[in-house]
């Protein structure tokens, strides 16, 4: 009997935990920058330059795009990689927009806006629930590289 109330007490505080699954499809994302040449660009802050594969001249063989393409972007603190595609949308042809001020993007479909200056990527309106897909940027010298 106690065994049963003890399974029913489990059952009743799994049941009630909220749990949160990254629903955005995983897709492989491998990009190489030079900031010493072709994207000298992303050194000024609040830059930005979008890759998407199959548009973007000079992307070799081995680098990959994630959903809908990537932004890099040069923050406040760091550069930071986030896919094109809007979280809420999830498709590769609906792309975010960088505003004209730089410091936030918005889907052209569903107008969630996100933060890209100081938010990294987070949900500011719109009927989005989860923030931009992050990618990880690391830095060696003049190279940025950008992988998931």
């Amino acid at each position: 009997m106690n065994r049963l109330f003890g399974l029913l007490a489990l059952f009743l505080v799994l049941s009630c935990t909220k749990v949160e699954h990254d629903l955005f499809p995983s897709c492989p994302v491998y990009l190489e920058l030079d900031l010493a040449y072709e994207d000298k660009d992303l050194k000024t802050a609040m830059a930005y330059k979008n890759f998407i594969y199959g548009q973007t001249p000079g992307l070799s063989a081995v680098e990959r795009t994630g959903l809908g393409g990537v932004m890099v972007y040069n923050g406040y603190d760091g550069y930071y990689a986030f896919d094109l595609s809007c979280p809420h949308e999830m498709k590769a042809s609906i792309r975010i927009d960088v505003d004209e001020n730089h410091i936030k993007a918005v889907c052209p479909k569903c107008g969630s806006e996100f933060g890209i200056y100081e938010n990294a990527g987070a949900v500011l309106k719109g009927p989005a629930t989860q923030g931009l897909k992050r990618y990880n940027v690391g830095m060696n010298g003049n190279k940025i590289y950008v992988s998931n």
